[in-house]
Order: structure tokens, then C-alpha cells, then sequence
């Protein structure tokens, strides 16, 4: 991520963070997508759940993280 002078490129950086973001939401698609399952035990529903919210916790850290990029 650093160009010639070790300087942080920062439209690569912003790359990368959509890129993360991206991945996550794929992650969180799969997850939905087992939520959906006629058999699925509450334990599991539970776990699934818990899997979301960290999931899209890393999401908003990366929003943020491209939010201030815009910002400076």
C-alpha cells in the first residue's frame, strides 16, 4: 500500500477497504442464507445472529474508516 516515498496511497487504501467491505457482505450472505433453513435449532439461529452483528460491527468500523479518509 505504499508508493515510492512510503507514502500511504490513500485512493488504494480506500480500494482496499470497499474490497474488505465487499467480502464481508459476502460472508454475510452466506450466513443469511443458512439462517433461511425449514430446520435450523434456536442454538444455531443464536449463533448465527452473533455472527451477523460482528460481522457488520467490522463493516461500519470500515465505513467510518472511509468516512474520515473523505473527510481530511
Amino acid at each position: 500500500m505504499a508508493n515510492d516515498g512510503d507514502e500511504i496511497d490513500a485512493i488504494e487504501v480506500r480500494t482496499e477497504l470497499f474490497a474488505l467491505i465487499t467480502a464481508r457482505l459476502e460472508d454475510a450472505h452466506d450466513i443469511a442464507v443458512r439462517g433461511q433453513a425449514a430446520k435450523i435449532s434456536n442454538q444455531d439461529i443464536g449463533d448465527l445472529i452473533v455472527d451477523l452483528r460482528s460481522i457488520l460491527d467490522e463493516i461500519k468500523i470500515q465505513i467510518d474508516a472511509i468516512d474520515l479518509m473523505c473527510d481530511s
